[in-house]
């Protein structure tokens, strides 16, 4: 039900002038009691003392220029001088964007459309690190600076006009209230709580229309807080990062109440009070079902979504103890260092939606979450966070840097740093995705190896499909495009469908369908893999899954697919990974398109005789469909350029993709790919790939599609990539399918490395299927296996991933209860 307090309690404070009645100010980040430990902390402890003296030098530029001319600095805010009325405040200039005509939000606001709000928010900091400087250092010529710029946004911008759009409406931001509370809104109780005492004992603001000092409007005041309250409970939407990010406003402004009944009303939309428009916490808490389980959208919103949540738990406590949050709410706490568990060797993000290439965890926020347990008593929070808040300060990745810090967090951290080990595999649950790693003993980030495959349904997510990215010799070389600016074309019908990605398109049709922006699509589902996460590798050398997705996004694809992702390392310096994707439709002549982009120069044939010939209309037909809201171009592949096509060609294909330009050396992807039937080869430039390493975020990726006529299921993609660097020669000398009466199993992989020469059996079925080889002496029932041997082939270890029985010539395992195994062989 939609509540207006701000109606409500409008009635009940008009011309009363109401105090604190239950808490002396400032208590929101800071109690006035802790002033003597705040001072103590500054003095003792290098780091608050260097954050403060910094504060305090930008701080007191601004206040010097104050002093020269008060009225001339305050003048600077965005007046909209032409419509004031005489001897009032003039109202500010709304900030707004257009797009032909329609008022939109401000992600691709113009330097000038946003210039009012840079303007704002600007001296709304200022403001506010003065407010902080007079807490500490009582002296009223900052609290004087700091009520001036406070008092006169409180007059102007009670002369808008509240936004009646209730899906984003705001005040100043009439078309993006979400954005205004989120840069605006949360600033001004904040700066009110730590001038309160000055204000109210008669400390004076300046009137510019009056030219002289005046008193505070606390009722104006009052009125402004209740309002962005209210903006957050009755505006914008729910069940998505929203009401994250609107709460902190919500929750500041509610402790902004002088009188105690309201302040507790407006607080509970944030603890348990649930609106139309807003999510409280306890619903929120939902989305962290289990320990480690993450905010449920892509990196760069998983992670600040968690952040905010531990820092308003943190600060709702210190008002009320007697809430316990931390133990009330612990699994929003445990998901807070997970990001740095989702990154390749080089410290890049694994990238699903709209995520991005960079971030670690919020190592704030879990300083945070360490106070917070330190209030609460909670020793799993304690134990968990302390050990990691160590290893980083001392090893310089996290670094405490502003005020707030000085205000809330601990100086003395309990636990010894610990080595962070990542394990080998992993699993983001609500993206459906599972990875793979295999560090070198070299420790180098070059000769690391990582995989992932993944896709689902989420707000900000992609229509992916069943998409892999591939990592090696220090770069995602393997890539998804990623994302650049909101609402653009080339977000809307490339970056975030499936042409974008690594996977399978289906009859030319695959799309999502419903759910968050019409990109609905089904979540990867694991059938198999090994290690499970958390589980110890069986090998060193070895990991796989299996997953499986249905694309039946309308009705022209309507595909069963299946997906085997497996990484084997052959040395310290290399290893191959070999993804087979089996696919099929329900509906007659079907065909499916299997796509692979690496960042890149070109694409390189080995082959001389598949007859490439220009093609430039093939993947053209919804070049000029629909396009609005949750209606797009599916499947986006029109975007590729410079389209090439082979003859049908059944034979085994080699490919190179060539990165030459990259500052560190050229490094190289080979492909190998058995021949099949009924197969033809495009190769084409798609868009460039956001956020790759320069120059190829601004070059088009060099991208191949395999094309299959009929169903790919008895004889599925298969892709053996393995990379390497410009001083390396790649490994690998040939592959070669293995077949079983016309249906694929398999494949004999022949290995160079600088010390051995490896042949082995890689054996990749659906679960549960038998495959049997009297000329190679080899019976296997189960999903994935390797058998490696020398190059006098005689056998050194065997691999099952997952199966029930494997026979190679005399030796004979049985996996028993674990389903797999590895074992080597003396010689």
């Amino acid at each position: 039900m939609k509540i207006k307090y701000s109606i409500i309690f409008l009635f009940v404070l008009v011309g009363v002038k109401i105090y604190a009645q239950d808490a002396k100010r400032p208590f929101i980040l800071v109690k006035s009691s802790e002033r003597p430990q705040i001072l103590q902390k500054i003095k003792t402890q290098p780091w608050a003392q260097d954050i403060y003296n910094k504060l305090l030098k930008k701080t007191d530029s601004e206040v010097d220029l104050f002093y020269k001319n008060p009225e001339s600095y305050v003048k600077q805010l965005p007046f909209n001088c032409d419509e004031a009325q005489k001897n009032q405040f003039p109202p500010f200039y709304k900030t707004d964007h257009i797009e032909n005509g329609v008022h939109k939000n401000l992600d691709n606001a113009t330097d000038e459309e946003w210039k009012p709000a840079e303007l704002l928010i600007k001296n709304l900091q200022v403001a506010l690190d003065c407010s902080m400087i007079y807490y500490v250092a009582q002296d009223e010529k900052y609290a004087y600076v700091a009520s001036s710029i406070l008092y006169s946004f409180i007059k102007s911008v009670q002369k808008a006009e509240l936004s009646n759009w209730h899906s984003r409406g705001g005040w100043l931001f009439p078309y993006d209230g979400f954005r205004e509370v989120r840069v605006i809104g949360y600033k001004l109780p904040l700066i009110y709580d730590f001038v309160y005492p000055y204000i109210q004992n008669g400390g004076k603001s300046l009137d510019i229309i009056k030219g002289d000092k005046v008193d505070f409007p606390f009722n104006e005041a009052q009125n402004v807080f209740r309002t962005y309250a209210d903006i957050t409970i009755n505006y914008g939407h729910t069940g998505s990062n929203h009401s994250v990010l609107e709460a902190p406003s919500l929750v500041y402004n509610a402790l902004a109440m002088d009188d105690k009944t309201e302040r507790e009303k407006l607080l509970s939309y944030f603890l348990t009070e649930n609106t139309k428009n807003q999510d409280a916490l306890n619903v929120m808490a939902k989305n962290y079902k289990e320990k480690g389980d993450i905010w449920p959208e892509t990196s760069q919103y998983l992670n600040h979504s968690t952040a905010i949540l531990t820092k308003l738990m943190l600060v709702v406590n210190r008002y009320n103890p007697s809430l316990k949050l931390s133990q009330e709410y612990p699994n929003i706490l445990h998901a807070l260092p997970r990001l740095d568990y989702f990154v390749y060797p080089n410290n890049e993000l694994v990238r699903w939606g709209d995520g991005h290439r960079k971030g670690k965890a919020p190592y704030e926020a879990i300083d945070h979450a360490y106070a917070l347990a330190k209030m609460d008593g909670s020793i799993e929070i304690i134990d968990k966070m302390g050990p990691i808040l160590n290893r980083v300060l001392e090893n310089g990745n996290y670094k405490r840097s502003d005020m707030e810090s000085v205000f809330l967090l601990n100086s003395e951290i309990e636990g010894n740093p610990n080595d962070f080990q990542l394990p080998i595999t992993d699993r983001v649950y609500h993206a459906g995705i599972v990875m793979q790693r295999n560090p070198s003993s070299t420790n180098k980030p070059e000769d690391g190896l990582m995989c992932f495959v993944g896709g689902a349904h989420m707000v900000h997510g992609h229509a992916e499909g069943m998409n892999i990215e591939l990592y090696g010799e220090g770069q995602v070389l393997g890539v998804d495009n990623g994302r650049g600016k909101y609402a653009k074309d080339i977000h809307e019908n490339y970056s975030r469908i499936f042409a974008a990605h690594n996977t399978v398109i289906v009859n030319g049709s695959s799309q999502g369908e419903g759910g968050w922006s019409n990109l609905g699509i089904n979540t990867v589902e694991v059938v198999s893999m090994e290690p499970q996460v958390g589980a110890k590798c069986v090998s060193p050398y070895h990991s796989f899954s299996q997953t499986t997705f249905e694309d039946n996004g309308g009705k022209k694809a309507e595909a069963t697919q299946e997906r085997t992702l497996a990484l084997v390392r052959t040395s310290p310096t290399t290893g191959y990974y070999v993804d087979v994707f089996r696919s099929k439709s329900k509906l007659p002549n079907q065909f499916h398109d299997y796509l692979y982009h690496n960042i890149g120069d070109t694409l390189a044939f080995e082959n001389r005789n598949m007859a490439f010939k220009s093609t430039p209309e093939k993947y053209n037909q919804n070049a000029n469909a629909k396009w609005d809201r949750g209606t797009y171009r599916n499947p986006g592949w029109h975007f590729f350029e410079d389209v090439k096509t082979s003859k049908p060609y059944n034979e085994a294909v080699k490919a190179i993709f060539n990165v030459e330009q990259l500052q560190p050396g050229s490094i190289y992807m080979q492909m190998h790919i058995p021949g099949f039937e009924n197969r033809e080869y495009t190769q084409v430039k798609a868009p460039h790939t956001f956020e790759a390493p320069k120059p190829y975020d601004t070059l088009p990726t060099p991208t191949l599609v395999i094309r299959n006529r009929g169903a790919a299921w008895d004889n599925p993609f298969v892709v053996v990539y393995e990379p390497y660097n410009q001083t390396e020669t790649p490994t690998i000398s040939s592959v070669e399918k293995i077949e079983k009466g016309g249906v694929y199993k398999g494949l004999k992989i022949l290995s160079n490395t600088a010390t051995e020469t490896l042949v082995q059996y890689v054996i990749t079925q659906s679960k549960g299927s038998i495959f049997q080889d009297k000329e190679l002496n080899i019976y296997f029932k189960g999903t994935f296996a390797v058998i490696t041997l020398n190059e006098k082939e005689v056998l050194q270890n065997i691999y099952i991933g997952e199966g029930e029985k494997l026979i190679f010539k005399n030796e004979v395992i049985n996996t028993k209860e674990n389903k797999c195994i590895y074992k080597e062989f003396n010689q």
